[in-house]
């Protein structure tokens, strides 16, 4: 028979439910109170010290532990916190930890997922929308910090009764663990020459590329524009540059001068190393590395390695990071290399990390050879691997530096085909400061 318990009846109880009441009451008073004691004992700790432990944590773990009292709040939201738990974060990443930021690049509504160690057998995670929704386009990653666009870019133009056109790509800053974004003001590209045939969009090349500035603590977006003024004619080459910066701090746009090489590195991705964006220029042009300096908001040169420079020329060369160090993988047809920059700037310090022979399996897989290097990592058991990405299907490689070998990796719950960018949790805000 069934009871039901109505508020104020008075329920007759044996002597046995009272004991074991007494007793279930008894150990949660002492649970209760070894627990309060423990806090007691945290608390009492200097500030410090709980601001260099808490710092070793996920951000996830630390947006929970906001609510064990004001003054963990208070450290946790402050700057010096922020910056602490980023630099234990970075240092962390680059052991034998390393998370990345992945998008499905199968469909027109592309998801975003995270992993939190690509090393370990950790299923990916879905992120969900971003500050577009669904729409939501990864360019890349900084610091926690992701800068995305929206996905469809015909949305983005407008028409002037003057009969001008223009184009104004959305971009913003998100960090998809606090779920904060900020969508960056618009800064609109007049079209200034468009056929019918080939479209407004035809004409246009629009890169970008994000990082930091810690001398003036400020992160910035460098917009690259290389509009051909006939598109679809003989000479493709008469174009038209702008570059312009965006700077979180003061939340605005500037125009800044545009060296005319920029025509030959424009459609490549940059590399953020050493708070500057690096590029390799289209092959056939004499060029070096062109990096901009992100502080200074200047372009200058880096020197390649002077053993490819007698070299004939390459099918394939990529930059990438390797031990924060400046990299580059060269691919001809009998071997790949892969060179480690180990003084930044200096062309000397140039070292050959790992040569694949034309004998190779993962020279030869299937398919392209075209490989770029993503991170250098060491394991358990203080073995060096390297993480490579083949262009081809964008499908990730462990290469072991030890064994000589490699092996695929395996994500749990990725999408089939995907865009990858190595990413670091933290609690960087994206909003600039009031």
């Amino acid at each position: 028979m069934d009871f039901i318990l109505i508020p104020g009846m008075n329920v007759p109880t044996c002597k046995k439910t009272k004991t074991h009441h007494s007793l279930l009451t008894r150990q949660a008073s002492s649970s209760n109170s070894r627990g309060n004691q423990c806090r007691s004992s945290v608390m009492k700790l200097p500030e410090n010290v709980i601001a260099h432990i808490l710092s070793y944590l996920p951000v996830k773990s630390l947006l929970l532990f906001k609510c064990v009292s004001r003054l963990w709040c208070s450290l946790i939201e402050s700057e010096y916190f922020i910056k602490l738990h980023l630099r234990n974060s970075v240092h962390d990443s680059s052991g034998a930890k390393l998370g990345l930021i992945l998008q499905d690049t199968c469909f027109l509504t592309p998801k975003i997922f995270s992993v939190a160690d690509v090393g370990s057998p950790n299923e990916c995670v879905e992120l969900g929308g971003g500050p577009f929704g669904y729409r939501t386009r990864l360019l890349g990653s900084c610091n926690g910090l992701l800068y995305v666009c929206q996905s469809d870019m015909e949305d983005s133009v407008q028409y002037k009764r003057s009969g001008k056109y223009y184009v104004s790509p959305k971009i913003a800053l998100w960090n998809p663990l606090t779920k904060k974004s900020h969508i960056l003001p618009l800064a609109p590209i007049q079209v200034t020459s468009w056929s019918p045939l080939y479209g407004i969009l035809d004409s246009l090349k629009v890169e970008y590329a994000f990082g930091n500035d810690s001398i003036n603590d400020d992160y910035k977006v460098l917009r690259i524009v290389q509009q051909i003024i006939n598109p679809g004619m003989a000479d493709p080459d008469k174009f038209i540059l702008k570059t312009m910066v965006y700077s979180l701090k003061a939340n605005s746009w500037r125009e800044i001068v545009a060296p005319s090489y920029l025509h030959y590195i424009v459609i490549r991705e940059s590399v953020l190393i050493r708070e500057a964006f690096h590029w390799l220029p289209i092959q056939g042009h004499g060029l070096n590395i062109v990096a901009f300096d992100i502080r200074r908001e200047e372009y200058c040169t880096v020197p390649l390695p002077k053993y490819l420079e007698s070299k004939s020329s390459p099918c394939c060369r990529n930059l990438g990071v390797l031990g924060q160090c400046l990299s580059l993988a060269s691919s001809s047809v009998h071997d790949v290399e892969i060179w480690v920059m180990k003084e930044y700037g200096m062309k000397d310090s140039w070292v050959r990390l790992l040569l694949l022979e034309q004998s190779s399996s993962l020279c030869y897989r299937s398919g392209p050879y075209d490989l770029i290097p993503l991170a250098f990592v060491k394991d358990d058991n203080d073995d060096h691997k390297v993480l490579l990405k083949w262009m081809y299907d964008r499908s990730l490689i462990w290469y072991d530096l030890k064994l000589k070998t490699y092996e695929n990796v395996q994500i749990h719950g990725a999408p089939w085909l995907y865009q990858s960018y190595i990413f670091v949790g933290s609690l960087v805000s994206p909003l600039p400061r009031l």
